[in-house]
């Protein structure tokens, strides 16, 4: 029996991952079955995506992370958003309505007029807010603490894709 290795590299592009030719033709074959009856899954904050995994795979969390109510459906699957980079405006305001609602319409106005996206959001400082009009420090400070944890779970994200896609790809023995 051979074993063949799965490689994955996380790149400021995105996910690098590759894997053998075969599995890539099965997956797409078995991905294009499913495109019909995939559910969609929400995640709380952020806008969806449909979910085109085979029904056979049952996304896990990383070993040693509890995943809470919340991020799980009732099948067990884990909960999958539209990355944050791929934000509209929108979304972003959407974001801001629920994690920052004291001053939400001051920091809609500012960030529609900037046109920060999803990407401008987690690239956003100190001083760019300062830029954009927002002038009180402890209101700056809430906000980059807001981003800060939006990285965060936006790293957990990618963690739990990059250790999904190791093991639906790792050979199984017989």
């Amino acid at each position: 029996m051979a074993v063949e290795a799965v490689h994955c590299n996380l790149s400021q592009n995105g996910i690098d991952h590759q894997m053998c030719p075969e599995d890539v033709t099965s997956q797409l074959e078995e991905e294009e079955e499913s495109l019909d009856g995939g559910a969609v899954l929400l995640d709380d904050d952020s806008p969806s995506y449909q979910d085109v995994s085979p029904p056979m795979y049952q996304r896990h969390p990383p070993p040693h992370r509890s995943v809470s109510e919340s991020e799980l459906t009732r099948s067990g699957y884990v909960k999958l958003s539209k990355p944050v980079a791929l934000w509209t405006q929108q979304d972003v305001c959407k974001w801001l309505k629920k994690h920052c609602p004291n001053q939400h319409q001051i920091y809609s106005d500012a960030f529609k007029q900037h046109d920060i996206t999803g990407r401008a959001l987690m690239r956003l400082t100190d001083r760019k807010l300062e830029r954009m009009g927002i002038m009180h420090d402890a209101q700056r400070q809430h906000i980059l603490q807001q981003v800060l944890q939006l990285r965060v779970r936006e790293e957990v994200r990618t963690l739990q894709l990059l250790t999904q896609a190791s093991l639906e790809c790792t050979p199984s023995s017989p």
